[in-house]
Formats: C-alpha cells, sequence, structure tokens
C-alpha cells in the first residue's frame, strides 16, 4: 500500500468541514485501485486497515461485495475512471458527496463500522455506498448496466433466463431450482448487460448467495447433496441464512446475443399453483427492466443505520439507461416476457425449458 497525497476537495456540500482542511490536506492518505469488469475505481483513505477489510474485498461473508460482483482484483493505480475518498476522523460530522468521478466522505467510520448492527449497509458492504457508486461508474464511463436479477444458463434450449424481482421476491428459489434442474448458474444478484455494435452481452455476476438453512433442507435437499454443503445446527432454520459457493456450476463468463427470458417473479412458499401472465405491452416491460435496472443505485438510503445518503443516480444516467432498455428490446432474441406468482413447487411454470 502507498502513500498518497490527496488535496481536500472544495465544494460547497462540505463547507461545515472548512475548520479540518488543513488537517486534511496535511494527512498522508493510502490507496488501492479495484477493477469490476472494464471499470476501475481508486479507493483513497487516512485509514489503511478500512479500505482493504477482507470482510468486504476478499470473503465471501453475507456482507462481502462478492455476494454481488464476481470478481473484484486489485490493479495498478493508473488511469482510474473515478475515485472514492474516505476521510476517517472522529472530529469530523459525517458527510457524503457523490459527483461523476469523485465520491467523498468524511466522518467517524471507524466507530459506525463497529455499532452498526447491519454493516451491509457500510462504506463497503454489499448494499452500501461504494457499491452503488460502481454501479454508476460502470453505466457512466461503459455504458454496463445491471439488473437486480438472478440468471441462469439452461443447456437445453440455449438460453439464459433473467430472473428479476425486489428484494424478498423469491430469486433463490430459481437458483436452487436450476442446481436440482443442472442448469448453470450466471449470477446470484446482479447480472450486467451491454449493448454493443453487433448486438448485446451479458457479464457474468456473484457466484455465492445468502441462502435460508429451511430452503436448502425442507425445500432443495438434492442441492445440498449435489454442492456438497456442510448445514450448520441453529435453532431458527429460517432465520438463519449461510453463504453457499455456486462456482461448481457456473456458467459461460460472457454470452454474446443469447436468447432471453425474463421472467419477473414473486414466490409465496405454500401457494399451490402458479399464476402465469405474459407482459405484451412493450412500455411496460422497458419500465420494468429501467426499474430492476435502477433499483440499487437511484433511492435514498440509511449508510450506517444513521446517515441519509442520495442515490448515485443522476439525469444523464437515467436517460441513458432507458435509452438502453428500449434498445435492448428492439434488438434482442426476448422470448415472451413474464410475471410469475408461484409456490416453490409450482416456479418452473411460465418458464420453458
Amino acid at each position: 500500500m502507498r502513500e498518497y497525497e490527496i488535496r481536500f476537495p472544495s465544494c460547497a456540500t462540505i463547507s461545515h468541514f472548512e475548520r479540518n482542511e488543513e488537517k486534511a490536506v496535511n494527512t498522508k492518505f493510502f490507496k488501492r485501485a479495484v477493477q469490476c469488469l472494464d471499470a476501475t475505481i481508486g479507493i483513497v483513505s487516512n485509514n489503511r486497515e478500512l479500505i482493504r477489510d477482507k470482510r468486504f474485498f476478499k470473503s465471501p461473508k453475507m456482507e462481502s461485495l462478492l455476494t454481488n460482483i464476481h470478481k473484484l482484483p486489485e490493479v495498478p493505480y493508473k488511469n482510474v475512471d473515478a475515485e472514492f475518498i474516505v476521510f476517517d476522523d472522529p472530529q469530523v460530522r459525517p458527510i457524503v458527496s457523490v459527483g461523476p468521478r469523485t465520491c467523498f466522505c468524511a466522518g467517524d467510520f471507524s466507530r459506525m463500522e463497529k455499532e452498526c448492527a447491519d454493516i451491509r449497509y457500510g462504506l463497503f458492504g454489499n448494499l452500501g455506498l461504494f457499491f452503488r457508486f460502481l454501479l454508476a461508474v460502470l453505466e457512466r464511463y461503459h455504458g454496463i448496466y445491471s439488473f437486480h436479477a438472478s440468471s441462469l444458463y439452461i443447456p437445453s434450449n440455449n438460453t439464459l433466463l433473467l430472473v428479476i424481482g425486489e428484494a424478498g421476491a423469491g430469486k433463490t428459489v430459481y437458483l436452487l431450482e436450476g442446481v436440482v434442474q443442472g442448469w448453470k448458474i450466471f449470477s446470484t444478484e446482479m447480472t450486467h448487460l451491454r449493448l454493443t455494435k453487433k448486438g448485446y452481452e451479458f457479464y457474468k455476476g456473484s457466484l455465492y448467495d445468502n441462502v435460508r438453512v429451511g430452503n436448502l433442507v425442507f425445500d432443495y435437499p438434492e442441492a445440498i447433496d449435489k454442492l456438497k454443503l456442510k448445514i450448520p445446527k441453529v435453532d431458527n432454520i429460517w432465520g438463519h441464512k449461510i453463504t453457499i459457493d455456486l462456482e461448481p456450476l457456473q456458467a459461460a463468463d460472457v454470452y454474446r446475443n443469447p436468447k432471453v427470458q425474463i421472467a419477473n417473479v414473486k414466490i409465496e412458499s405454500n401457494r399451490p399453483k402458479a399464476d402465469v401472465n405474459v407482459i405484451k405491452n412493450r412500455d411496460k416491460i422497458v419500465w420494468t427492466l429501467f426499474k430492476n435496472a435502477s433499483e440499487k443505485l437511484a433511492p435514498p438510503w440509511l449508510m450506517y443505520e444513521r446517515l441519509p445518503v442520495e442515490g448515485c443516480d443522476d439525469e444523464t444516467l437515467s436517460r441513458a439507461r432507458l435509452d438502453a432498455m428500449r434498445r435492448f428490446m428492439e434488438i434482442g432474441d426476448i422470448l415472451p416476457v413474464k410475471s410469475i406468482f408461484a409456490g416453490i413447487k409450482s416456479c418452473l411454470e411460465g418458464i420453458e425449458m
């Protein structure tokens, strides 16, 4: 880790911090750079340990970025697309300022890291600020859009199945069903799309998923055997999640111009029969895809359960994202798009296999 001289940013949003500006300018900062697909982000901080925490960058723990992103290798700090700057100081009132090329945050992050009950919503958690900023960087500088979607490759009909839905919708059910069916896992959480001169490309997402013990034990015991999982003894199997590694069943890294199935799903475990509807209105499909691709970067949220933060979206990004969804619907080899309201045993109704 190299030391890094940084000039303290001067902008109105951090005017309350001016009395500490001299201290910040004279502080030695450390830096590293990481890569996600074609995007590189420089990470800079006066707290070396904070930006190298293995829980977020290396380990497949529940809060890890690797439960969202396939790979996040460290790369040389050269010609980065954007910088993520963290000034950790107990005397500074917390603030976050997000711009196109710089995300600057200051505050007593060491204390907040220790006190926060759900560290996923911190600086580097899988629902945190860095992840959201990364999605914006992928869009802004590389035209890569990220669906909040599990995805699987179905070899029997050469199809990429895109399972979209909000948190808790039941996307994990389709991953476990895919394990049983012998499908290939392309992504557990975020599926990336880019439009190209020759059509479109999908890029692999994370291969780790956080799964309730009860879903494995009662609904998909075959998946336990196929993945050779060790199930822990817990008092509440429905309240306890474990992180499972689906890498042994992974699909290819990239699919170019594949045939695509899109299923907007909602699973209720005991629902006996599926309610399957084909979405025929193209504008509604575009809106559904746009909303899903905006879900992780657009809305405001609470960092460390206490600091309100605006989303990382802006008008330029959102207009380009909407245009991309329209274009994808025009050029994509897309099977009828369906909404599926089903139970675990009926979840495959409406899926073309």
